[in-house]
């Protein structure tokens, strides 16, 4: 595998754990969000629950700017683009 397949399989992959955990948080704030007592706690499990998935949307789009990266660099360049990647990923994905 190539340094430039292995870091758009690393960065597809974190994607998808990213995706997945924001479903988690969609569910779990529904389920929270039910079992408010008032308007008031409703209204800030949604902010607990924006912020968070917020931040997640967040890694995600960063990831596929680092994709269009990967695709559009030159082999000669790819192990610097790979390293600063390595850094910015949690290390359970490097």
């Amino acid at each position: 595998m190539t340094i430039k397949d292995s870091l758009i399989n690393k960065l597809e992959t974190q994607a998808g754990k990213w995706s997945k955990q924001i479903e988690a948080l969609y569910a779990e704030s529904e389920e929270k969000i039910a079992k408010a007592k008032d308007d008031e706690a409703e209204a800030r499990i949604e902010r607990e629950f924006a912020s968070k998935i917020k931040a997640l949307e967040a890694q995600i789009e960063q990831s596929r700017e680092e994709l269009k990266k990967i695709v559009n660099t030159g082999e000669d360049k790819l192990q610097d683009l790979k390293d600063r990647i390595d850094e910015w990923l949690p290390s359970n994905t490097n």
